[in-house]
């Protein structure tokens, strides 16, 4: 299927409001988080994009060893990749899906999984954020606490 056909069938499935351009772009809004569908022609892939939030002012380095422990093999990610992004300065998940794996019930899967994913992680920003200037995050384990990724909607 091409890109335009995925988010249409999206929108049918769903209900959800989604208007593509030409290409199948579209950006929407799910429980408070901005998503972008991006067409990848010369991939003959499509993106999915999202934002997590600012990154905070304190102890952000911790932060970005916990995000990048996480995109090793895509170990509490699901596929995705957590970056940041230089045009906003925000912290951003994106996702790459060839076209020809996916039909409408897959795709609709595909950003299920992606949007759960996402507002997990738009949390742990979330809650980095709120730590109060004078507290510092609890040390890193050896490995991370992702308990909080295991109550995906699948």
């Amino acid at each position: 299927m091409e890109a335009i056909e995925l988010v249409k069938e999206l929108a049918r499935r769903t209900g959800a409001a989604l208007e593509p351009d030409p290409s199948g772009a579209c950006s929407f809004e799910a429980d408070g988080l901005a998503v972008e569908i991006v067409p990848l022609g010369e991939l003959d892939a499509v993106a999915l994009s999202g934002d997590l939030g600012e990154p905070p002012p304190q102890e952000v380095s911790r932060l970005y060893r916990l995000m990048l422990e996480a995109n090793r093999n895509f170990t509490a990610t699901f596929g995705a990749t957590l970056s940041l992004d230089m045009v906003t300065g925000r912290f951003a998940l994106c996702k790459v899906l060839p076209l020809k794996a996916q039909d409408g019930e897959s795709f609709a899967r595909e950003v299920e999984r992606f949007l759960n994913t996402q507002e997990a992680w738009a949390g742990i920003v979330r809650d980095w954020r709120d730590i109060p200037d004078t507290e510092t995050p609890a040390p890193l384990a050896d490995e991370p606490d992702m308990s909080n990724l295991s109550g995906f909607r699948v």
